[in-house]
């Protein structure tokens, strides 16, 4: 009686391997796709270009015979399919993650090091306030920190290159936890030979003839976006805006009658850069704008990882008590 041919294991091996090729880096591709919601941002923050991503992509949906995406002009949605592999992919990908904290934990480091994003106007208190925190509660860990605009920093946190950022709100989204730790009040950075005397406040309205001048949007999309909105109801139509992240060049505009700018009335970097030059940064009248500072990390981080578990709680325990500023209505 003939018995049954055997798979050949080198048949196994290669339908093995190529399944592989698919598993950890496609499933990252497609995670970054379905977060972003964009092909372009997606690929940013992964520091490639689209057009590859969109064939790697395409890769994974040939592998598994379905599509993942409904492609529509400017816009990415998830199809049933897609919607079903998010969650799984997330979890496989934050697992494997967590695989350095496990081996750390388990050889018993002394040391652990943590990469926290920070954005331009968090102030020193909050700083300062986060790095007491952890020097007190929890010893063993080094702070990095690495300094950025809100959306960049963003982006490093969702692909796992920082551990917590420190950015300006409002921050957060799916698969993120935040808690705000710090509003500042905001005003308005004027050349003072364009203001009699020096004002106790000022409104937008008073400033509708002269432009807003800004770094590039990109920077926190959704913050321009709603300041945006304010200058417009206020009937502050023109706009300079720079084309890079850089704001000393604000300082150059604003101090020559150019523009003017808005900025926290506490300790941010950007107020800072007037002093010295003939510029008066006035509180807003009729406006309860602010600046928002808000801790950010992954809550599925914070769930495997101890090391981003000790960052929340020094935040939330340490820094939180900070937000004693107005409420937005």
């Amino acid at each position: 009686m003939r018995t049954a041919p055997q798979r050949c294991p080198e048949a196994r091996s290669r339908r093995w391997h190529t399944l592989s090729t698919v598993d950890l880096l496609h499933l990252r591709y497609f995670v970054a796709v379905a977060e972003e919601r964009s092909f372009s941002r997606a690929a940013a923050r992964l520091h490639m270009a689209a057009s590859p991503l969109s064939q790697r992509i395409n890769d994974l949906e040939r592998e598994f015979g379905a599509e993942l995406f409904i492609r529509a002009h400017r816009r990415i949605d998830l199809t049933d399919a897609g919607r079903v592999l998010l969650p799984r992919a997330v979890d496989i990908l934050e697992r494997v993650d967590g695989l350095a904290a496990v081996v750390s934990a388990a050889t018993e480091q002394a040391a652990r090091q943590a990469v926290i994003g920070i954005a331009p106007e968090v102030t020193p208190t909050v700083r300062d306030r986060l790095l007491d925190a952890l020097a007190e509660s929890y010893p063993g860990i080094r702070p990095r920190l690495v300094p950025a605009s809100t959306a960049p920093l963003l982006r490093d946190l969702r692909a796992g290159e920082i551990d917590l950022a420190l950015v300006h709100g409002p921050a957060g989204g799916e698969g993120l936890g935040s808690v705000m730790l710090e509003r500042q009040p905001v005003g308005a950075a004027v050349a003072s030979s364009l203001v009699a005397g020096s004002p106790e406040s000022i409104s937008l309205a008073d400033l509708a003839d002269i432009p807003f001048a800004s770094i590039n949007h990109d920077a926190a999309p959704e913050i321009y976006r709603n300041l945006d909105a304010l200058l417009e109801r206020n009937g502050v139509h023109k706009r300079i805006t720079l084309s890079d992240g850089n704001f000393a060049g604000l300082a150059h505009l604003v101090a020559t009658g150019q523009a003017f700018a808005l900025v926290a009335l506490g300790e941010g970097v950007v107020g800072r850069m007037f002093q010295g030059e003939p510029v008066q940064v006035i509180p807003l009248e009729k406006t309860r704008a602010h600046i928002s500072t808000v801790a950010v990390w992954r809550e599925r981080r914070a769930d495997t990882d101890p090391l981003v578990a000790d960052l929340v709680d020094a935040v939330c325990g340490g820094v939180a008590a900070l937000d004693t500023g107005p409420r937005q209505p």
